[in-house]
């Protein structure tokens, strides 16, 4: 039955439908000039529906003008209709042609990597370590040992505490799971000494085990000794031990900046400009030409992939860039308008350099100085740390 369909459609068939009064000599004619009538049907005598393969037409004909019967054709199907339907539409054909070629080649490659789990672990250095064993856009998919490269990027790197990589389609999807970090283990037979990593005056002390060498109120730098790891007792004499104490500092962080009371600011004005840029891999195709006509701008961009189906990416990115107008404008601030702004910023810097969060805690000394050129903002911030480290 398959071998049939498989003929009919390579050859081509024709569905005919005979009328006449001589249908069983017109049968039998068929019959002698070897032509096949594939699911024949007889009704009211005088009508044969058949199918017939194209090459058998000519004969069929013959056979019917011999029994004066009437042919007439109902439906005409299979491969040499389709090509000859298409003869007329070369460029067409061979478009579709070029595209199903151009869709079988690039499912071959690797066109989008997406990478999941990382946090402390930036994904520009995980494509590093992918592009290092062939994982990278435009690289061949069969030419890839899955199994071996996990086990060298998980060997190579003590973050990571498991590595998945699977290809679906044109994607390669990575999943990590980084490594905890494990907590420094202190060996509690091994003696040690307790030193400053901070620049401050001390504050508050509780030793638990060990001996001070610090006093409240004591300057220290990073590096000077806090608390010694030997302690004195009247019958054990001096022993060396492990120490153990909750030491805090006053910190001081100085911090200054002048500003104008006349400041140029930048406002869009509403109006925009958008183009479209199209990436083949590497190829760029930009639909206009030259720079925005605004003379100052913010420039927008937006990617976007294209993808045949889910996991069926192609080397094509859609860039649609968006130029939104500037115009220069100027604030005036006040004396106390430009010390809210100034105290603000350098509060922001203090927190992002110090890495410290919670701002409640910090005490600032603020002065000002204002002249004709602007305001001159100095800020002293103190603040009571932790420090101790042990060696």
């Amino acid at each position: 039955m398959i071998l049939k369909r498989i003929y009919m459609y390579l050859f081509g068939v024709i569905d005919i439908v005979v009328e006449g009064f001589f249908i069983e000599r017109f049968i039998n004619i068929c019959k002698a000039e070897n032509v096949i009538l594939w699911s024949s049907k007889v009704e009211r005598g005088t009508v044969l529906k058949a199918r017939i393969s194209k090459a058998d037409f000519k004969a069929v004909r013959r056979a019917a003008k011999k029994t004066s019967c009437h042919v007439s054709l109902v439906r005409k199907s299979g491969l040499p209709f389709t090509l000859k339907k298409y003869k007329k539409r070369k460029v067409f054909a061979i478009a579709l042609f070029v595209i199903a070629i151009f869709c079988f080649v690039i499912t071959r490659f690797i066109w989008n990597i997406e990478i999941t789990g990382n946090e402390a672990i930036s994904k520009e250095e995980i494509l590093s370590d992918l592009g290092k064993y062939g994982i990278q856009e435009g690289k061949l998919k069969s030419n890839l040992d899955l199994d071996e490269i996990k086990n060298e990027i998980r060997l190579n790197r003590d973050d990571l505490a498991w590595v998945g990589i699977d290809i679906q389609g044109t994607n390669v999807i990575v999943t990590v799971v980084e490594a905890i970090k494990e907590p420094e283990i202190v060996d509690e037979s091994t003696p040690t000494n307790i030193l400053s990593d901070k620049n401050g005056i001390v504050s508050k002390m509780i030793v638990r085990s060990g001996t001070a060498r610090v006093n409240i109120g004591d300057s220290v730098s990073v590096g000077d000794l806090l608390v010694e790891g030997v302690m004195e007792g009247k019958y054990t004499g001096i022993r060396e031990v492990v120490s153990d104490a909750d030491i805090f500092v006053t910190s001081t962080y100085e911090k200054e900046r002048k500003e104008a009371f006349i400041q140029q600011n930048e406002e869009r004005t509403g109006k925009v400009e958008k183009n479209v840029e199209i990436y083949l891999h590497n190829f760029k195709i930009n639909f206009k030409k030259g720079v925005p006509k605004f003379q100052n701008c913010d420039t927008i961009k937006t990617y976007k992939k294209i993808k045949l189906f889910s996991n069926y990416y192609i080397p094509l990115e859609i860039v649609n860039m968006a130029y939104f107008e500037l115009e220069k404008s100027f604030k005036t601030y006040t004396e106390e308008e430009l010390k809210q702004k100034i105290a603000e910023d350098l509060q922001q810097e203090f927190c992002e350099e110090t890495g410290i969060s919670d701002f409640t805690k910090v005490q600032q000394n603020i002065t000002s100085v204002a002249d004709e050129e602007g305001l001159t903002l100095h800020v002293i911030y103190t603040v009571e740390e932790k420090i101790g480290t042990k060696e």
